[in-house]
């Protein structure tokens, strides 16, 4: 039986899907067409945010703006990339995301995207079946690792 890959992005990892950037390739290279993507509605939102972000200081123009944003709508519909939400307004998983976030100097959407890991839908996976955490965000990559989880920093690291 073939292990069943699946990759949880961060906005960092998700914003290299839609526009060109320093280590976009990487990203594309790696996922290819058939991957299993999962984030969670704050990344997913963090995403959007940072999409506008590139387009409002001129990083991108209105067309590779508004591109980028209906191919991220369209992984959705398509259901390339799913969002998975883990209840975070229940107060024992915030809680929980608070401690990550704390014990990491993390945000919450970060803390969110690690317990989403530890605790989701398809965190019972093992050996190279186990999720892993796809960023360009070397802190959370290491706070990922220091939590038992598997990630992959894709600015510093060669894909897994």
């Amino acid at each position: 039986m073939t292990d069943i890959r699946t990759h949880y992005l961060d906005a960092s990892a998700l914003v290299k899907l839609f526009i060109d950037e320093d280590g976009s390739a990487a990203v594309r290279s790696y996922l290819g067409p058939h991957a299993t993507r999962v984030t969670t509605s704050l990344c997913f939102a963090e995403t959007l945010g940072v999409l506008k972000a590139k387009h409002v200081h001129r990083h991108i123009s209105t067309e590779e703006y508004l591109a980028a944003c209906e191919d991220l709508m369209a992984h959705l519909r398509g259901q390339t990339l799913t969002i998975e939400d883990i209840g975070i307004t229940e107060r024992i998983v915030f809680d929980e995301m608070e401690r990550i976030a704390k014990a990491h100097a993390l945000d919450l959407s970060d803390a969110c995207q690690l317990l989403t890991l530890r605790q989701g839908a398809l965190s019972h996976l093992e050996g190279d079946s186990r999720p892993i955490l796809i960023t360009a965000d070397k802190r959370l990559a290491a706070a990922a690792r220091s939590e038992g989880l598997r990630a992959w920093d894709c600015m510093h690291e060669a894909a897994p």
